[in-house]
């Protein structure tokens, strides 16, 4: 989806906990109130309008009176959406990891549709529940570990990108700089700095380590190539990710002119957010863990240890879905450094960015030993995937943008509501249907990705 297709989605949309559309004269108070709930709730998006300010001007005053007005600084991004008439942007904000938040020294809180001022109780609640995230692993000091063993180099890199496309002035040396990240306190550097700017981080955290492997076959067993990876996070994603170009294959079309057309295997957009968010969200407290990249010529697979926040599920990620970053202090430098364009949002890119491309969608698995995304290459797009009869006559009476539920399915195809499910579930598996709400609540909305009628042989058995 769109900025602009998302735009006019939230436009029409009512306000809720993890929803806001503000609509400014001159005051950006309002805004810094919201954000503030949503830290101290469960995080949300805030649409903001104004009809006096360029987008431009818009975009800066909100990020100058969350910087000077929210505390303690935060984890958030504002997103431009030009059209005439208006200025619109999007700010998307996590659930905060170092609660209570304030603005001006007050605390807000998301009360169903509405913000308001913490109560007593929210209060208790908040500073019990914030005392318990300040131990969190990335935040742990590392005794007697000084700036000395970090790559200064990569730290100016940081700052230079977060003062270019962020507009953000971090400091004019590694610890000023370390500072305002929330990297360095009391003369020693955190857990956090030593993954993302060391100079040899994997000789005190081995967990940090990536492994890409490229296999011959999907079978696994023999491989081409086999590289381990370590040294700074912030390097370190981007040759991973120039070994992944090396090896993935593209593919050339011809238009109107006889113009060609290179196509990688995967949409690079989504291999690199698939990438970030194993970087941000991997458990970097497990000895055990780390990230392994697996190539083969049918599929890419991503794994990364950790699991899901409580509360979300597999079926969470391609939707909306409320943002808890397991390490927020890691997450900012990315963002700051352009690796992440929202936060909170990455999912939805990978599955829109391969959908866009004409993949299956991507699929996340989670178990007990971490999380593991797995894209499927054109080899093996869902446009050669075998249909029964019945799917292939909802494709062909569905038209984009139309919907279905489970029971009118079951009734106009005459099937059980367990097939009935099944079937449902793979064309949006194959990317011809998306899933929206809940429950008894939910609808299958039919997307704009084309289908053409199956060829003798190409229909799967009833």
């Amino acid at each position: 989806m769109s900025l602009d297709q998302e735009l006019t989605s939230l436009l029409k949309r009512m306000a809720s906990r993890h929803f806001a559309h503000l609509s400014l004269g001159d005051s950006l108070a309002e805004v810094a109130h919201t954000v503030c709930a949503f830290l101290n709730t469960e995080g949300g998006t805030v649409l903001v309008e104004s009809a006096t300010r360029p987008v431009a001007a818009l975009v800066g005053g909100i990020e100058s009176e969350l910087r000077e007005k929210l505390h303690p600084p935060a984890l958030w991004s504002v997103t431009p959406i030009e059209r005439e008439g208006a200025g619109y942007c999007l700010v998307d904000v996590p659930a905060g990891r170092d609660r209570p938040y304030t603005v001006e020294g007050t605390i807000y809180m998301r009360k169903d549709a509405s913000t308001a001022a913490a109560s007593p109780d929210d209060i208790r609640v908040l500073v019990e529940g914030g005392f318990r995230e300040t131990e969190r692993w990335e935040r742990r000091l590392i005794p007697g570990a000084g700036l000395n063993r970090l790559a200064e180099g990569v730290i100016f890199g940081v700052a230079r990108r977060a003062h270019e496309q962020r507009n953000l002035s971090l400091g004019n040396n590694s610890e000023s700089i370390l500072t305002a990240l929330n990297l360095f306190r009391d003369g020693m550097i955190t857990n956090a700095a030593e993954v993302l700017f060391g100079d040899n981080p994997a000789q005190q955290f081995p967990q940090v380590r990536v492994r890409v492997t490229v296999y011959a076959t999907d079978k696994g067993g023999d491989f081409v190539d086999n590289r381990p990876f370590e040294g700074p996070a912030i390097l370190m994603l981007e040759e991973v990710f120039a070994m992944l170009r090396q090896h993935l294959s593209v593919s050339a079309t011809f238009n109107e002119g006889l113009q060609r057309t290179d196509q990688p295997a995967y949409p690079e957009a989504a291999l690199r957010e698939g990438l970030v968010n194993a970087f941000v969200h991997r458990d970097y407290a497990n000895f055990t863990g780390g990230i392994s990249v697996d190539v083969y010529p049918g599929k890419l697979v991503i794994w990364n240890s950790g699991s899901l926040p409580p509360g979300l599920k597999i079926g969470d990620l391609t939707r909306e879905h409320p943002s808890l970053p397991r390490n927020p202090d890691i997450a900012q430098v990315f963002f700051l450094q352009g690796f992440m364009e929202r936060i909170g949002r990455g999912t939805q890119k990978v599955v829109a960015a391969c959908t866009e491309a004409g993949l299956d969608r991507p699929k996340w698995k989670v178990d007990e030993t971490g999380v593991t995304l797995t894209f499927f290459s054109k080899a093996k797009k869902s446009d050669e995937r075998k249909l029964n009869l019945r799917e292939q006559k909802i494709l062909a009476e569905l038209k984009p943008g139309q919907t279905i539920r489970l029971p009118e399915y079951c009734e106009r195809l005459t099937v059980s509501e367990r097939q009935g499910r099944r079937d449902l579930g793979d064309l949006v598996h194959g990317g011809w249907l998306d899933r929206q709400g809940d429950g008894p609540a939910t609808v299958f909305r039919r997307t704009a990705k084309e289908w053409q009628p199956a060829k003798p042989g190409q229909t799967r058995p009833e």
